[in-house]
């Protein structure tokens, strides 16, 4: 079977039209509901205000991973630990 050379429709890498007439579309209503949002918020009840804030934050600030930190001057004696700060020292002066 033999391929043939695209003819015709879009160029590659070429935007859609309706893809971005449907964006900008839905980027105007989200706008106008975050313009309101202040208002509708203020008439809910405290629990569901805060039920909604709690599900909007997750798109506002970044999720937080645990982070666990070893004590490693614990198991290294003395001239050990004096030995790994010449190593990595010198690691950082290589050129």
């Amino acid at each position: 079977m033999e391929k043939r050379a695209k003819t015709g429709g879009r160029a590659k890498g070429t935007p859609n039209k309706t893809t971005a007439e449907t964006k900008q579309l839905l980027q105007n209503v989200v706008t106008k509901q975050i313009e309101k949002l202040e208002t509708t918020l203020s008439k809910l009840e405290p629990v569901d205000r805060v039920n909604a804030l709690s599900k909007l934050l997750p798109y506002i600030l970044p999720k937080q991973q645990d982070i666990a930190i070893t004590n490693t001057n614990e198991m290294l004696t003395e001239s050990q630990r004096d030995q790994r700060i010449q190593e990595l020292k010198n690691k950082l002066l290589e050129p």
